[in-house]
């Protein structure tokens, strides 16, 4: 599983900085991130999530965000 955290945070560092769209789901419970969403590459129940901050997204919104940030299995991002 160690293993495998790795090859996952390495693929996660790779979209730093880039834009991507998010389907925002709900709200987050990370501190200074408002919202939580998947984009195109997390799955449901199997991959991460992205946590979001900035704009005032609903549940449902699809958003361009810019990724500022990753670790093993989660995004964290602006919303653009």
């Amino acid at each position: 599983m160690e293993e495998q955290a790795g090859i996952s945070r390495a693929i996660n560092n790779t979209l730093i900085g880039t834009r991507q769209e998010v389907l925002v789901e709900g709200n987050g419970d990370l501190a200074g991130y408002t919202h939580v969403g998947r984009c195109r590459r997390q799955a449901p129940e199997i991959d991460g999530v992205t946590h979001l901050k900035g704009g005032t997204p609903k549940t449902g919104d699809l958003v361009s965000c810019r990724i500022t940030d990753a670790d093993d299995y989660d995004l964290f991002a602006e919303i653009c």
